[in-house]
Order: C-alpha cells, then sequence, then structure tokens
C-alpha cells in the first residue's frame, strides 16, 4: 500500500514540485486473550499472515492450531492514518503464552523490541533437522528472479521484501513490508496457513540477517536463509548453532557463513 505526497526536487539551482508514493506504514494492536498486547508498526497487507506468523515466531504459539480465533478490524482516520486491530484467541496449551506480559512495542526495524528478557528470544527453538541440499548457481540467480515479487519497492524505493522458494528457486510466497522482521513474518504466517512444508524450502530476505531473523529462521524450521546485506556477528554464531545455512548475496558478495554442507558440490 502506497501513499502519495507532494515533494520537491532540486536540482540546478531550481526547485521543481512532483508527486512521491511513500511506502504506508500503520500501526496494528494485537491483543491476545484480551489481556496482553503487542503494538507492532507495519504495512498494512496481508495483516492475517503478519498476525500468525508474529505469534509464531514469538514463541506464543508452537502451531496454527492454537490460534482459537483472529477477528481484525480497521478505522480509517484520514490523511493516511489507519489504526488496525486484531483480537487473537490462544489456546491456554500453548507452552509460550506465560512468556507475554502486560504490554508491548515492537518496531519493524528492531524484532527484539519490548522483550523482557533477552534470553526469551530462544526459548523452546530447536536446532534444524533438515538435510536438504540446494544449488549455488540457482542461489546466485534469486536477486532476477525475484524482481516481479517486488512492486513495493519498485513505486516507493521503501519496502522490504521476503520470498520463500522451493529448491530450484520458484517463488512460493512473497511478501513486502516496511520492516524486514514483518516481511518475514508474513511469510511464515502464509506458509502456516496454507500448510506448506519448510524443510526443504530457502528463504530470502532483502534486509541484512540478524539474531532476531536467525531464530524466526529455527522456529520455522528453514534450513536456508539467503540474505541481499552483511549479515551481524550474532546472526552467524546463532545460524551455525541453529543448523541453518546462511548465505550473503550482496553486491559483489558470495558468501556461505553456516552449515555450507548443504550446498550441492561442496
Amino acid at each position: 500500500m502506497v501513499f502519495s505526497t507532494r515533494s520537491f526536487t532540486y536540482s540546478k539551482g531550481k526547485f521543481t514540485s512532483l508527486q512521491s508514493e511513500l511506502i504506508l506504514e500503520a500501526p496494528i494492536e494485537i491483543i491476545i486473550n484480551n489481556d496482553r498486547s503487542v503494538l507492532i508498526m507495519y504495512t498494512p497487507e496481508m495483516t492475517r499472515e503478519l498476525v500468525a506468523g508474529f505469534v509464531f515466531t514469538d514463541g506464543l504459539i508452537g502451531d496454527l492450531s492454537d490460534i482459537k480465533e483472529c477477528i481484525i478490524s480497521s478505522t480509517d482516520k484520514g490523511h493516511g492514518a489507519l489504526l488496525v486491530q486484531a483480537r487473537v484467541s490462544i489456546s491456554g496449551n500453548s507452552t509460550g503464552l506465560s512468556e507475554l506480559k502486560g504490554k508491548r512495542v515492537s518496531y519493524s526495524s528492531c524484532g527484539i523490541c519490548g522483550k523482557e528478557a533477552y534470553l526469551d528470544l530462544e526459548t523452546g527453538l530447536g536446532r534444524v533437522k533438515s538435510r536438504h541440499r540446494f544449488s549455488m548457481e540457482v542461489i546466485l540467480s534469486l536477486p532476477e528472479r525475484i524482481t516481479s515479487c517486488q512492486p513495493l519497492y519498485h513505486r516507493t524505493g521503501g519496502a522490504h521484501a521476503a520470498v520463500l522458494l522451493d529448491e530450484k528457486g520458484n517463488p512460493l510466497i512473497h511478501c513486502e513490508d516496511m520492516g524486514r522482521h514483518n516481511a518475514v513474518d508474513k511469510v511464515i504466517g502464509a506458509s502456516l496457513i496454507q500448510q506448506i512444508s519448510l524443510g526443504d524450502k530457502m528463504l530470502l530476505s532483502s534486509g541484512r540477517a540478524s539474531l532476531e531473523m536467525i531464530l524466526k529462521m529455527a522456529r520455522a524450521g528453514i534450513p536456508l536463509f539467503v540474505v541481499m546485506s552483511r549479515p551481524t556477528s550474532r546472526a552467524v554464531e546463532a545460524a551455525k548453532f541453529y543448523n541453518i545455512t546462511l548465505v550473503d548475496i550482496a553486491k559483489e558478495s558470495n558468501r556461505i557463513y553456516s552449515h555450507a554442507r548443504r550446498i550441492e558440490g561442496f
């Protein structure tokens, strides 16, 4: 979704008026069992998928069946102001539900904002068990393959993309958002809803790999995470520990940081 606004450009000593299309930013409040809530800034597309992906990767549910009800409503306040609310009923059997206390804010640029304890991020996680192997030639061809999956980026220049692909590089699910964490959560949520097995898939992110992004891969059981920017040190350490193959295909880069055995020919 985009927001059009008047702006000015400066060139050769002159100012020129023009319309600019910007990616839409809106708050969504996820209210869980009527007494706990999380506020996220996001791009209001694929909202149900975002909610499902967020509560799953945050460890609040272990399976989509733990969500008993999800009611999404929105109010247009005008001038680009949209308020979205998602009321989620989660089964009391969910092991991660006790980790969420009161209210917190999670900004799109920071996947761990509002966490009461840093170590809570890794609660309930296990190593990815997939033994599937992938072609490096296919991986290096992904930037060209996903161009059609980034309509918001082409219009605004300000959208992150996450794409779930099969071993041949065919896009299965693609999502865009102002935040890279949100885009990944949308993809994972959509895969849960569509009941797509992830043990033989790869996920491509247009942003960098950081610790919490690797933990989302581990929670979902995705064996190969491909990024288009350099990863952080903690991302590499976590990828090694959780048995995730982390590949960086940033411009003029071609690096495998962990578990290279999953790459054919290695």
